[in-house]
């Protein structure tokens, strides 16, 4: 049967050896070219990176974004030809309340409806409606 112990005896010092030799690195500087040389054949030969998958979606991406812009230059153009419209025919439709009144404020009260009365009748007795 097999002793089991946590402390060193001894008797791993053989042990110890031979995986340090088996696990040691190699000495010849001939294995670390040739280990380089085949890491850098194999980085050239596999695709590394998302960055790859960008070079074949530019021209796509390109035209997208082109008829993006002409959409948006569209849009803004009839807005402001709508914009405009709007504008014009605010201006030129005949308001539906008496200018008169919207430019004076409407006289109220007593007071005022004397004057409107006076103003009123002058206004018949010169033979105007």
């Amino acid at each position: 049967m097999t002793k089991l112990t946590w402390h060193n005896d001894g008797d791993d010092d053989e042990i110890t050896r031979n995986l340090r030799a088996m696990y040691a690195a190699p000495v010849g500087e001939h294995y670390w070219n040739d280990l380089e040389a085949r890491i850098l054949a194999r980085i050239g030969e596999v695709d590394l990176g998302w960055w790859a998958e960008l070079d074949r979606w530019v021209r796509p991406a390109l035209v997208a974004a082109a008829v993006l812009v002409l959409a948006a230059s569209v849009a803004m153009f009839r807005a402001r030809q709508v914009e405009t419209r709007t504008a014009y025919e605010t201006i030129l439709t005949p308001s539906p309340v008496p200018v008169e009144t919207v430019i004076r404020p409407t006289l109220e009260g007593d007071r005022e409806a004397s004057l409107r009365d006076v103003v009123g009748h002058k206004d018949r007795s010169n033979g105007r409606p």
